[in-house]
């Protein structure tokens, strides 16, 4: 019996989609042929991360039918960002003793330790340039994190880009 309620949360776990995709109603996104980056800021270097990110779009693009064009002429504009988020990891441990005669009571506690951890997830967002509204939006629920190494980083950006686009319809 242990065995089959195991295997049920497994498969349940399973069923929870690696990401978060939302789309315009009534958008046709498989009317786009031509796509070009919106720049977040052209001042900056591209950072390592974003650099990964805009690889394995390209990857994913091209492979959905869109080609690379320049701004002006694309159908649709591709943006993608780094979700930054805050996790706090403690752990506050209580104790108390009590005492039923008189009604006194002896308490202590421990003070809270942890810490807080960055972590950041990739957003992927489709911008039709005639009404500059974002017509789809994908959202990794696979997290990144400082101390990861670079190898592992790329690996998870690339799985991450291709598991949105499987849901891109085109």
């Amino acid at each position: 019996m242990r065995w089959f309620f195991l295997s049920i949360c497994l498969f349940l776990g399973a069923c929870v989609s690696p990401v978060v995709i939302d789309s315009q109603e009534g958008a046709r996104l498989n009317q786009y042929r031509s796509y070009a980056f919106v720049e977040q800021n052209e001042d900056q270097p591209r950072a390592l991360d974003d650099q990964r990110a805009r690889s394995a779009l390209k990857t994913a693009l091209s492979e959905k039918g869109l080609s690379p064009v320049a701004s002006g002429q694309a159908d649709v504009h591709v943006r993608h960002f780094f979700k930054r988020e805050q996790r706090y990891d403690g752990s506050v441990l209580q104790f108390g003793f009590g005492f039923s005669r008189n009604n006194v009571g002896v308490g202590t506690t421990t003070p809270v330790e942890g810490d807080i951890t960055e972590e950041y997830k990739l957003v992927v967002q489709m911008v039709d340039p005639a009404s500059n509204n974002v017509v789809w939006q994908a959202t990794s629920r696979d997290r990144l994190y400082d101390e990861m190494s670079s190898e592992r980083r790329s690996e998870r950006i690339r799985k991450a880009v291709d598991e949105m686009f499987q849901r891109y319809p085109g």
